[in-house]
């Protein structure tokens, strides 16, 4: 809905040459504050109001153009501003956190054998466990164990233990 204003009369005498100037000054700047679902149209017939509420305050001593481009210009950033859908305080930390922990998560892949993968899903099931501790021979059952329990091996024993777990573990299906 358009503003109601005492002096719209003074619109009915405008000059056609400066509402010419108006209406070329608005399609310039208007579009450069498009946002959202607005169309250049609509910021279009904005800026053409926004010119001509401040064609009542224009000091005819000064440039028209330059009075008009700037007021338009304010008043769109004003206009973005307070229009542009902006999540509420609480409501963007939670999203920004998550975003972000996102972001960390995909920055930092997991690698596909890693031990602590390896081994949770080995303790979560005590058959495979009770049984890979039947058929290790004992120094790579020691070295499993250690394992389990996160005491941490060098990689060459790690590779190798979890080798001949896999291996095991194949054979048996």
């Amino acid at each position: 809905m358009f503003p109601i204003h005492q002096n719209r009369k003074l619109w009915l005498f405008l000059n056609p040459q400066h509402l010419r100037t108006i209406q070329k000054i608005a399609e310039k700047i208007a579009p450069k504050y498009k946002f959202g679902y607005h169309d250049t149209e609509d910021l279009i017939q904005e800026a053409v109001i926004f010119g001509l509420e401040a064609y009542e305050k224009w000091d005819q001593d000064r440039p028209l153009e330059n009075f008009i481009s700037v007021h338009i210009s304010n008043r769109l950033k004003n206009y973005k501003r307070d229009n542009y859908f902006r999540l509420g305080l609480e409501d963007s930390s939670e999203q920004r956190q998550k975003a972000n922990e996102a972001k960390r998560n995909l920055m930092t892949p997991a690698p596909i054998c890693d031990q602590s993968l390896f081994f949770e899903h080995l303790i979560d099931n005590q058959e495979e466990v009770d049984f890979l501790l039947q058929e290790l021979p004992p120094l790579i059952r020691n070295d499993f164990l250690r394992m389990a329990n996160g005491v941490s091996l060098s990689k060459v024993r790690r590779q190798t233990v979890i080798d001949i777990v896999k291996e095991i573990l194949n054979e048996d299906g």
